[in-house]
């Protein structure tokens, strides 16, 4: 399988054993409750009954086999990641330093983008002003005045937006080289399960074997 085939069956694989993890931390998956109703006591003749009133869920896993099946994934997520690391450490360039690499990077071009978009401009408030001022009888008054609200950018945008031309170009350029890598690189590992269709689904074909 290439690079990206093995990074999917290992996300697959960790999904598995979080839906199993899940399932086994379900108080009615693991324990059965059973109600005794003890109707002799209260009137003679009267039959007593036991009724399992467990809410368990629909799939009823046997417990004891479920953590078996998680024994295995959890060996196989150890093998894929020994296997994975193999070939990412034959790869011309480090695979993981790029990927994060090129995530802040496109990042912070969604910062450039939005100052590259910024212009300078002014808004003409009027009436929103308030002064006081004394009148000739001695007696303070108020009055209005227009103010305008002005909003320069404290860039060189010219500059900004070349740095925008560049970081696309240099994320896309990365995005590729990773495309291909994770398409191209080879990883030594066969998958000893079929990861494919819902975990529920994949489990239960897991507990027929």
């Amino acid at each position: 399988m290439n690079l990206k085939e093995a990074f999917q069956a290992q996300n697959k694989i960790g999904e598995l054993l979080d839906y199993i993890g899940h399932y086994l931390s379900g108080i009615d998956n693991v324990m059965t409750v059973m109600e005794k109703h003890l109707r002799s006591k209260a009137l003679a003749g009267q039959q007593d009954e036991s009724v399992d009133v467990s809410r368990k869920s629909e799939e009823m896993f046997e417990v004891g086999k479920l953590i078996d099946i998680w024994q295995q994934l959890m060996h196989e997520k150890e093998q894929l990641g020994l296997a994975i690391g193999k070939a990412k450490a034959g790869m011309s360039f480090n695979l993981d330093a790029a990927v994060d690499a090129n995530k802040s990077r496109r990042s912070f071009l969604m910062t450039m983008q939005l100052l590259a978009n910024r212009k300078s401009s002014h808004v003409l408030q009027k009436g929103e002003g308030r002064g006081y001022v004394f009148n000739n009888d001695g007696n303070q008054t108020t009055y209005c005045y227009d103010i305008d609200r002005i909003m320069t950018i404290d860039y060189d945008r010219n500059k900004v937006r070349a740095m925008v031309k560049e970081l696309t170009r240099e994320s896309d350029e990365v995005s590729i080289k990773i495309d291909e890598a994770l398409l191209h690189t080879q990883v030594d590992y066969e998958p000893k399960f079929d990861l494919a269709g819902e975990e529920s689904f994949i489990i239960e074909e897991l507990m027929e074997k």
